[in-house]
């Protein structure tokens, strides 16, 4: 049983530092979100231009935004792919600690009412107690 409960523990832990995990995913969509903001004002500036000269410049702008922002895009994607894969992860290991749970409490309930049982039966139920209980508070003194 306590390798069990050591097992299931172990892998719920082993996907430690969420915090850090989490704050790269934040720097990740902070990141997309600041290349889309490019990306739009490039946009801008191509429908803003005035000449046919000038949108062709600018249009490479465009290019090169659109490429960051789908190199980034995928990057996002992949982090919160994973993030999802270890939390289905975790969710697993967490169904193998609580099933550990029931069968240890299951046990320990079981255990309990046999121990009530055979003291409620035992044979000098009724009789007066042949030794004094000491009480606790005499003990301090």
């Amino acid at each position: 049983y306590q390798r069990r409960v050591r097992e299931a523990v172990v892998s719920t832990q082993s996907t430690g530092d969420a915090a850090a995990k989490e704050g790269a995913i934040n720097n990740e969509r902070r990141t997309l979100t600041a290349l889309r903001l490019d990306l739009d004002a490039a946009k801008n500036r191509v429908r803003a231009a005035k000449t046919a000269d000038e949108m062709k410049e600018l249009e490479t702008f465009v290019d090169e935004a659109q490429k960051k922002f789908d190199e980034q895009y995928e990057i996002c994607r992949e982090v919160l792919e994973e993030r999802d894969q270890a939390n289905a992860e975790m969710v697993v290991h967490l169904e193998d600690l609580c099933e550990v749970q029931v069968e240890y409490f299951k046990a320990a309930t079981e255990l309990a009412q046999e121990m009530c049982s055979k003291v409620l039966n035992r044979p000098t139920k009724g009789k007066a107690p042949t030794r004094k209980r000491k009480d606790s508070s005499s003990d301090e003194e």
